[in-house]
């Protein structure tokens, strides 16, 4: 009877939750996949979640993420010296480094995890995936903590093309789970995550997960976005980790592409997902 009535409570609150979905996307242009997971790792809210979307600069949470497991294995060193030369500061991608050291410059490994976190720096996530051994190492990583090979794929830095830059996918689903999983201390250890967590923190594009939040609780996220072609968007995107009031937390995912709104729109979608998903978990 117990196992009866939470699945017909959990029933209700997803339900709940795809009636405003509804409300939001309601005659808006665009394609959106949402996945929420509590903190038990119930799929709470699913919306197009196995459907795979362009990642564009939420693949650096993963590159970092990756990292920081290197580090906890002794493989890497947080204080290990990263020579990023001009010809490694690439004029033609986004790159606060470059902009503040155009002639190249030295950071210790942790700095460069917080330029590719919280600054978001192109030239920054090509440089580290060299010096933590490529691809190929990444996807195997990932794929050992979800092994779903179908449903995860980065291949290309910023460097790359653009066709193959978008061949970098993931599924709204998948990410939650690894986020999950994240927080619940099953990848990094709790040094490593507190970092992590620290420059998600202070990440940029705040207006998404963090928008309606940031004075009501702690969040953690890592935002991705594309360019406008013929005022279409590829990739408004953002995912992270909401706590709630008990001290307990949820993890979300938000992908929208090829929205032909505008960015504001696309923003308070993911700002107003979040909102409810948090309000709604804390009167449970």
């Amino acid at each position: 009877m117990l196992l009866f009535l939470a699945g017909c409570k959990t029933q209700s609150i997803k339900s709940e939750f795809n009636d405003s979905i509804y409300h939001l996307i309601k005659n808006k242009k665009l394609d959106i996949g949402i996945s929420v997971r509590d903190n038990t790792g119930d799929e709470i809210v699913s919306y197009n979640q196995n459907k795979k979307y362009k990642l564009y600069s939420v693949s650096k949470y993963f590159l970092g993420l990756y990292i920081l497991d290197q580090v906890d294995k002794g493989n890497l060193n947080l204080n290990q010296p990263v020579i990023f030369s001009k010809k490694d500061l690439k004029p033609d991608l986004y790159s606060p480094l470059r902009d503040s050291n155009p002639l190249g410059t030295t950071l210790t490994l942790k700095e460069s995890i917080k330029y590719l976190i919280e600054d978001s720096d192109n030239n920054v996530f090509d440089k580290l995936i060299d010096i933590s051994g490529g691809f190929q190492r990444l996807n195997l990583f990932v794929h050992q903590i979800v092994p779903n090979k179908n449903k995860f794929a980065i291949n290309a830095g910023y460097s790359d093309s653009e066709t193959l830059f978008q061949s970098n996918v993931i599924t709204p689903s998948l990410t939650t789970e690894i986020l999950y999983k994240m927080e619940n201390r099953q990848i990094i250890s709790d040094e490593s995550l507190n970092l992590l967590k620290f420059y998600m923190q202070h990440s940029v594009n705040n207006k998404r997960i963090q928008g309606l939040l940031q004075t009501k609780t702690k969040s953690f996220h890592k935002s991705g976005t594309s360019g406008r072609k013929d005022g279409i968007i590829t990739a408004t995107n953002d995912i992270g980790i909401v706590e709630l009031q008990d001290e307990q937390s949820f993890s979300i995912a938000v992908f929208i592409s090829n929205s032909h709104e505008d960015d504001a729109t696309n923003e308070y979608i993911i700002a107003k997902l979040a909102d409810i998903i948090y309000d709604r978990l804390n009167n449970m």
